[in-house]
This record gives C-alpha cells, sequence and structure tokens, in this order.
C-alpha cells in the first residue's frame, strides 16, 4: 500500500470544492486494483485490520443506526432521486474497486458537473453515493469503528463531528490506542 496526498487543485481545477479531488480515484486507478481514501482529519489506529480484504466497494453508513438517521438518509435519497433501498454513506472513509471504476468510468463527470452547484447536495458524497446507488448497486457496508464522523472509531479516528468538538492531544490519543 502507499501514501498519497493530494495537495493541490491542478486536477479538476480551480472551479471545484476541495472535497471533489478525491474523484482522483479515477486516475490513481490505473496503478491500483483498490484504493482506500481517507479524509486529512482521520488517524488510523495500530488496531486497524487490512482493509484492502474487502473486494467491494465499502463505506460507512452517514448516520447512526436509528430510526431518526434512517428518515435522514430517506430525506438524502429523495433530494438525490435515489430509491429508498439506497444506503446512503458517508464520503469520509471509503475503498473503491475496480468493478466500481469500471462501472463509473464514462459518467463520474456528468454526474460532478450536475451535483456540484446543487443547493441540498452534499459535495462529493452527493456524487459519490449516485453513482453508487444508479451504477453500482449494492456496497459493503463498513462498520462506525471505520471512522464514522458521528462516533469514535476502535480502527479510525474520524476528527470531525462530535470528536471535533473535543480537544484531543498526541497524550490523549497514546492513552485512547492504548487501551485498544
Amino acid at each position: 500500500a502507499d501514501y498519497i496526498c493530494l495537495k493541490n487543485k491542478d486536477w479538476l481545477g480551480e472551479e471545484y470544492a476541495p472535497a471533489y479531488h478525491k474523484l482522483f480515484v479515477y486516475e490513481l486507478s490505473k496503478t491500483y486494483d483498490k484504493i482506500f481514501y481517507s479524509d486529512a482529519d482521520a488517524i488510523i489506529t495500530k488496531s486497524c485490520p487490512n482493509v484492502f480484504k474487502y473486494d467491494t466497494f465499502s463505506a460507512i453508513l452517514d448516520g447512526r443506526n436509528s430510526a431518526s438517521a434512517a428518515s435522514v438518509r430517506k430525506r438524502k435519497n429523495e433530494i438525490h432521486s435515489l430509491p429508498d433501498t439506497h444506503n446512503y454513506f458517508q464520503s469520509g472513509m471509503i475503498l473503491f474497486d475496480k468493478k466500481f471504476i469500471e462501472l463509473t468510468k464514462d459518467r463520474w463527470r456528468e454526474e460532478l458537473d450536475f451535483w456540484k452547484d446543487v443547493k441540498n447536495g452534499q459535495h462529493d458524497q452527493s456524487v459519490l453515493n449516485v453513482l453508487v446507488s444508479k451504477y453500482y448497486g449494492d456496497y459493503n457496508i463498513l462498520s462506525p469503528d471505520w471512522g464514522a464522523w458521528w462516533k469514535r472509531g476502535k480502527y479510525i479516528i474520524h476528527y470531525t463531528g462530535h470528536i471535533q468538538k473535543k480537544e484531543w492531544s498526541e497524550d490523549k490519543f497514546n492513552k485512547f490506542e492504548s487501551k485498544l
């Protein structure tokens, strides 16, 4: 596995928000069979298993597995004209596979250009959910331990949402990780 950090907007240009640059996976797929994307505000813990053991597109549900979160996901599906059966996911941690790349490589740009300016859109999350729902189908749902924005993960800590409100230091992280 290699670590690749996208640092500039050379690939898509200035008209696109930085979040859309994770679509660089289409370029990376020329070299790699699987690509695990992690937001820059995430830390992988020492207890993290090998995410590459999964053979399909994998992501974490956007919100808890509760009735209220399901209602929010349903509304997001409606906004994006997706079927109720689609499990709307967050875009902070995603495992991309070759099948996803192959099935969406000719569609991602038109979906990007459509969703980038939609008032109720969610940037890259909109584009990726639409691509998966329309062209890919069912995907592997990762547990929140893989870096949910709404819960501290065991394998990946995503410093956003509720965790963002807490102050974390290297000492606090080391104490947390030593308990894993």
